[in-house]
C-alpha cells in the first residue's frame, strides 16, 4: 500500500457528537482508527477543535468566562486526552499550538515545516490547533483555514475534514429534504460554495463553507481533499485504507506549484482584500501583475507587504498575492492625481505577478 502523508482535522462537532462537551467515548474510537493509519505506515498529522469545549468540562457554570480562559484550560483537558488515547497504542504525540505569523513569515513557515517532518519521520503524531488563549484579530478564523494551510505547507497527499455531516450536500439538507450529498468537486467555484449554508458550526467556529474554502486551497496546490462524517470514527479506516468511495472528494489539481507560490497562498488568513473589475480578473490569470486600473475596492486594513486576498466582483477569492501597498495607501492613490498623471497612478503595480498565485 501506498504510504501517505494526511491532514486529518477534528472539528468540534465530530468531537462532541450529540453533546456539548467532549465526547470521550467518541474521540478514545477516532484514535483508534488514526492508530490503524499509523500502523499501516502512514504519517498522520491531526489539527483538532475542542478546545473551548474542553474548558466548558471544567467549568460547569462558565458563562461569563472568555473564550480565552476556556480555550487556555481545555487545551491541557484534550490534550490529556490525546495523550492517555495514543498511548494506549504505544504511540507518541507531540503538541503544537499555532498563530498566522508560523505561516507568513517564510522562516518560521521553514522551520514548521522541517519539524513536521522530523515529527511525523519519527512516527510521532503532531496534535495541533490555533493558539486561542492569545488570539487577536489576526488569527486564523477556524481550523479549518489552519488545516488546509498545514496541508499546503507539509505537502500532505489527503486532507480529510471530519465533520457531523456525510458530506457537501446539493442543498441545506435541514431546509431541503431533496439535497443529495455531492460525491465529487472539480473546482470550488461560487457556484458550489453556493450549495452549502453560510452559517458557522454549532460548537465551533468553522461551517461547510470554510471547508470549501479550506478544499480549495488544499486542491490548488495539489492535495486531495474530502468531507467525511467524524462521528462514524470507522469511515477514516473506510476512506484511507479501503479505498471506499465515502462523503465528498475535491480533485487535486494537476501540474506542480513552486514551494514559493504555494507559501503564496497561505495569504488566506489575511482579512484584506482587493477587489478587482474583470479586466483586472483576466490580466491576472494571464500573467500580468495587478495594476491600480483595475482596483475597484478595498475591504479591511492591511499594510505594504501583507498578504491579500484578490476578489472579482462577484465575490469570488481567485488569487492571493502581496501587496504593494497598504490599504491606507491606496485608498489614498486618487489624491495623487494632481502631483502625477492619471496615467502613472494607474500603471502602478499594486500586486506584482511574481508575488501572486492564482486558486483553481
Amino acid at each position: 500500500m501506498l504510504k501517505e502523508k494526511i491532514i486529518i482535522k477534528i472539528g468540534s462537532n465530530a468531537l462532541c457528537g450529540e453533546k456539548r462537551c467532549l465526547d470521550l467515548d467518541l474521540i478514545q474510537r477516532l484514535v483508534g482508527q488514526v492508530s490503524v493509519l499509523c500502523d499501516e505506515g502512514h504519517q498522520v498529522v491531526l489539527v483538532t477543535s475542542g478546545a473551548v469545549a474542553g474548558g466548558r468540562d471544567i467549568f460547569k457554570n462558565s458563562e461569563g468566562m472568555s473564550k480565552a480562559v476556556l480555550a487556555a484550560v481545555g487545551q491541557a483537558e484534550i490534550i490529556n486526552y490525546y495523550c492517555r488515547f495514543f498511548g494506549e497504542h504505544k504511540i507518541k504525540i507531540a503538541q503544537l499550538l499555532l498563530s498566522p505569523n508560523c505561516f507568513k513569515n517564510r522562516n518560521r513557515y521553514n522551520v514548521l515545516k522541517e519539524t513536521l517532518t522530523e515529527l511525523t519521520n519519527n512516527q510521532i503524531v503532531p496534535i495541533i490547533n490555533e493558539n486561542d488563549a492569545t488570539a487577536s484579530q489576526d488569527s486564523f478564523g477556524d481550523n479549518d483555514s489552519l488545516a488546509s494551510m498545514l496541508a499546503v505547507l507539509y505537502g500532505a497527499d489527503k486532507l480529510v475534514f471530519l465533520t457531523n455531516l456525510d458530506g457537501l450536500y446539493s442543498a441545506d439538507p435541514k431546509i431541503n429534504q431533496k439535497a443529495e450529498i455531492v460525491k465529487e468537486v472539480k473546482s470550488v467555484d461560487l457556484e458550489i460554495q453556493k450549495m452549502c449554508s453560510k452559517k458557522a458550526s454549532t460548537l465551533g467556529s468553522g461551517g461547510m463553507l470554510s471547508k470549501l474554502r479550506g478544499a480549495k486551497l488544499a486542491a490548488t496546490c495539489g492535495v486531495e481533499a474530502y468531507i467525511i462524517n467524524g462521528l462514524n470514527p470507522e469511515n477514516l479506516r473506510r476512506l484511507l485504507i479501503e479505498r471506499k468511495p465515502i462523503g465528498t472528494k475535491f480533485l487535486a489539481q494537476k501540474g506542480r506549484l513552486s514551494e514559493r507560490k504555494k507559501w503564496l497562498l497561505i495569504g488566506v488568513a489575511s482579512q484584506g482584500k482587493i477587489i478587482v473589475d474583470q479586466g483586472a480578473r483576466k490580466a491576472l490569470e494571464n500573467n500580468n501583475s495587478l495594476l491600480a486600473v483595475g482596483v475597484r475596492n478595498i475591504k479591511g486594513e492591511f499594510a505594504a507587504k501583507d498578504f491579500v486576498n484578490i476578489v472579482d466582483q462577484k465575490g469570488e477569492i481567485f488569487a492571493l498575492g502581496i501587496a504593494n501597498y497598504g490599504s491606507d495607501d491606496l485608498s489614498r492613490l486618487k489624491t495623487l492625481k494632481n502631483k502625477i498623471s492619471i496615467k502613472e497612478i494607474y500603471q502602478r503595480e499594486v500586486v506584482h505577478i511574481n508575488n501572486l498565485t492564482l486558486l483553481r
